[in-house]
């Protein structure tokens, strides 16, 4: 089977495509299709519990409720390394990134790693995703080495295929992208072909990181702009939805470095959208630091 297309859809964002691929070729004995329908669909919030009764599927199922009632504690008594596969282990890995165990959720990420014995294992069942996830989590904890470090033992571990790559090259980008490497060259040109290639939602955000990253103040209003065209915002609703809390957040980055008195009020409005969001927790948590030495200071 032929993931190429299903798999590049999924991590360019494009959810729809992506879950197209999947119902044309779907087999509920399939891991990975069982996998990239699924997350589709919940991407898309048009996800349905009880339609595949395998493992993954209850897995699937489990984490679709704990999207909402944000209760872990159900993933972590069902899913464990050892008996659970790299797709499930991502599953409950993710759910406790939500849920801020960020140390929780790369251990349960590199134990899963280590646990790889089979051919099986080391070409699906979902550990180059689970690679991605662990590389994503170490740098959200600030932890650079760790993250290189897994980067490169992914060669080591897995057997990659085509659609592997394409993990495998985005694990790569996102390393650089927080070690400040390559930012106006290799990598510069890795998003920009992709946002070029397959221009949606995803892709642009990903462009105007960059671009925010090196401080180009009038290419990032250019995409800011673009990504508010009826194409983005009427034809690609559903992805204009799913990408609005990161595109907010941008906009908040971009009206701070352009001074303008619009942060404020867009922060106000992701607060209300995504409460959970980064941004907000981390403008909550700073806010309190701050009426902290106030106080300290006052007395």
């Amino acid at each position: 089977m032929d993931y190429f297309n299903i798999i590049q859809n999924y991590y360019t964002g494009n959810y729809s495509e992506c879950l197209k691929e999947a119902l044309k070729n779907e087999d509920a004995e399939d891991n990975t299709i069982t996998y990239y329908k699924g997350m589709s669909q919940l991407a898309l919030k048009k996800y349905t519990t009880g339609t595949v009764s395998s493992p993954l599927g209850k897995t699937l199922d489990a984490y679709s409720v704990y999207l909402n009632d944000k209760d872990v504690s159900k993933l972590k008594s069902s899913v464990s390394v050892g008996t659970s596969s790299g797709f499930e282990l991502h599953l409950l890995a993710s759910a406790l990134v939500i849920s801020g165990e960020l140390s929780e959720a790369l251990e349960v990420c590199t134990k899963g790693l280590d646990s790889i014995t089979t051919e099986e294992d080391r070409s699906s069942n979902g550990y180059i995703e689970l690679s991605l996830l662990a590389v994503q989590i170490s740098l959200l904890k600030g932890e650079q080495t760790v993250a290189s470090n897994i980067y490169y033992s992914i060669e080591q571990r897995l057997t990659l295929n085509n659609e592997g790559e394409i993990i495998q090259n985005l694990a790569e980008a996102y390393v650089k992208f927080a070690k400040n490497q390559d930012t106006s060259g290799l990598n510069f040109y890795y998003f920009e072909e992709l946002a070029q290639t397959y221009p949606n939602w995803k892709t642009q955000l990903g462009l105007l990181n960059l671009h925010l990253q090196q401080g180009n103040i009038a290419e990032a209003q250019g995409i800011v702009d673009v990504l508010e065209s009826d194409y983005y915002q009427v034809e690609q609703t559903d992805s204009a939805e799913t990408f609005k809390p990161n595109f907010i957040s941008s906009k908040i980055t971009l009206a701070a470095m352009q001074g303008l008195d619009t942060a404020e009020s867009l922060k106000k409005e992701l607060a209300l959208l995504d409460p959970e969001h980064p941004l907000i927790k981390n403008d909550i948590e700073i806010n309190a630091r701050f009426d902290e030495l106030v106080v300290k200071f006052k007395n």
